[in-house]
């Protein structure tokens, strides 16, 4: 009985160091991916993202629901959309940024003139408390999009807040969004090289390259079939954990020739703006630093106008690392020149965090 009670209590000595390590493990990640966004260069390059800026502020600076109203902007970066909330007539606005960014921040208000209106707080927002008993905002702000739409998991970060301080009344900028997918040719990924490296057999990174997805400019004449809609979301009652999902598709082949890769792309949509504002980053749209999402084929597709590459795309956040997200893809084609079935597993990183 002792013997196994002994078992039973280094078990839970296992478990317990286990949980530690995941911890630690997080606390690690968190802190090099806050200080990655810290870099002044990575916000410069979302601020020259002019279809992001311009659907903001389009959808904030002209909009009377702003008008005495109290702002959180999570993940203010800057502030700029923080200011955009300023400038629209907003009382009070509340502008979290967890990465050393947000001293920057701090100095860009108070050069602006809207230190009397937004005050800049360090730290996660689900770390932190709102000042002066303020229990409830009439809005939320945020740009939560990653890679894939899901890549980074700020969505996470947006929902905790509304489901923490947003009002029954209260309006999420922007609200809601749309997952696509499409088949795409495009270049064959060249990796027979690592099989034979001067000598020797590298195939292991041949392995790790083909588990990546890649984020990367797709233009519209790559495109090889009707997009299918693969997951629509709308933030006032989308639940926790949404990058969570399974989801079946249908491609309908638009016309001859091969298909290397699946690409997706995501559309974003500012419901409670005056005019509806929206934007695209679909390769036929005007370019967004977010680029498209391209899931390579390890065998590339012969298809012909009118076949219909079926299957499933599953993905989940990430086990080893909270920002990146996972996928599995399974592929059905059954074309005249060839059959094949396909399943293979990706993972995706915030490319911003790789720069």
């Amino acid at each position: 009985m002792l013997e196994e009670l002994a078992k039973d209590d280094e078990k839970m000595d296992g478990n317990h160091t286990d949980a530690n390590q995941i911890i630690k493990d997080r606390r690690r990640q968190e802190e090099h991916y806050f200080k990655l966004y810290g870099r002044i260069e990575i916000h410069e390059w979302l601020l020259k993202d002019s279809v992001r800026i311009k659907a903001y502020r389009e959808a904030i600076q002209h909009n009377e629901f702003f008008r005495h109203k109290t702002v959180l902007d999570v993940g203010c970066g800057m502030g700029v959309l923080s200011m955009f909330a300023a400038k629209a007539g907003s009382k009070r606005v509340l502008a979290v940024e967890a990465a050393t960014i947000s001293e920057f921040a701090q100095q860009v208000v108070q050069d602006n003139e809207f230190g009397r209106v937004i005050q800049v707080i360090q730290g996660k927002v689900e770390d932190i408390e709102l000042p002066d008993g303020i229990k409830k905002v009439d809005i939320i702000v945020c740009d939560w999009m990653g890679s894939c739409l899901f890549s980074g998991n700020m969505l996470e970060s947006l929902l905790f807040a509304r489901d923490k301080w947003l009002s029954a009344t209260g309006h999420i900028y922007p609200d809601t969004a749309q997952l696509y997918l499409a088949a795409i040719k495009g270049r064959d990924q060249d990796l027979g090289f690592w099989h034979d490296v001067h000598g020797f057999d590298l195939s292991a990174i041949r392995r790790r390259c083909e588990s990546k997805a890649v984020v990367e400019h797709v233009t519209g004449d790559q495109m090889m079939s009707r997009v299918c809609l693969v997951k629509s979301l709308d933030l006032y009652t989308e639940p926790r954990q949404s990058a969570k999902s399974r989801s079946l598709f249908e491609l309908k082949v638009s016309r001859n020739g091969w298909v290397h890769g699946l690409v997706a792309y995501f559309d974003v949509g500012f419901s409670k703006s005056t005019q509806r504002i929206s934007f695209s980053t679909s390769p036929s749209a005007p370019w967004t630093h977010w680029n498209q999402t391209v899931f390579y084929l390890e065998t590339p597709l012969p298809v012909r106008a009118g076949e219909c590459i079926k299957g499933v795309l599953t993905m989940k956040p990430s086990e080893d690392s909270i920002f990146d997200t996972e996928f599995d893809i399974f592929v059905n084609f059954d074309g005249r020149e060839k059959s094949v079935t396909i399943h293979q597993s990706f993972v995706l990183s915030d490319p911003l965090t790789l720069c």
